[in-house]
């Protein structure tokens, strides 16, 4: 977009692309002053793939259920790879993309600003994690579940149609999976006895079309 490229664009020799997992790099940072302007802090990470301990509570996995990583490291969560977290006090989110069958990540400030430009969680995800591979980065430990497909637009308003019906609000459906949808979903799965990660899965759409 050319607004964003106005103001967020330098030059290629003055500033390392942001990192996504574990390459060292020197920390540059104005407390505040990131958050204010939306830019990328030069030579921080977007985030860290983690393992999540048994019967963590999923209810925790939610942008807006942001902790140090040294509080969530006190919940049980830990770096994959064992590796040790360099900042403990940098505050981040919990994001599971593919539900609790997949990876998980701690999902720092970067994170948010890639996403100023581009609202979806996946297309963030793939641009941090592609940087990563070309700077020489290790892939993901954990396996995605290949088998778990994608949800057609028909279905997607399905689904927000059939938890509204069962008294899950949604707001109006329009096939775009925001925080009410799942909100939504959790609550749901909640009520069924299903592991409440929020996720959009085809198992959570054959439940709600039980009669």
């Amino acid at each position: 977009m050319p607004t964003t490229f106005k103001r967020y664009a330098v030059g290629f020799r003055r500033r390392r692309p942001a990192q996504m997992s574990s390459i060292p790099c020197r920390r540059h940072r104005l407390d505040g002053e990131q958050s204010a302007s939306g830019r990328l802090g030069e030579g921080e990470e977007l985030g860290y793939e983690v393992v999540l301990p048994p019967n963590f509570n999923y209810l925790l996995a939610d942008r807006s259920r942001q902790m140090t990583l040294r509080q969530w490291v006190g919940l049980g969560i830990k770096r994959a790879g064992d590796k040790a977290f360099p900042w403990p006090s940098d505050r981040a989110y919990l994001l599971l993309p593919a539900g609790a069958r997949g990876p998980a990540f701690l999902m720092l400030e970067n994170f948010s600003v890639i996403m100023k430009y581009n609202p979806a969680e996946a297309y963030a995800l793939a641009i941090g994690h592609l940087a990563d591979r070309l700077r020489g980065g290790a892939p993901f430990v954990q396996a995605w579940p290949r088998d778990e497909r994608v949800l057609t637009v028909a279905e997607r308003y399905e689904l927000q149609q059939l938890l509204a019906r069962h008294g899950f609000g949604v707001g109006e459906p329009d096939g775009l999976f925001g925080p009410r949808t799942r909100i939504a979903i959790r609550n749901f799965q909640v009520a069924t006895g299903q592991i409440p990660d929020g996720f959009a899965s085809s198992l959570v759409l054959d439940r709600l079309r039980r009669p």
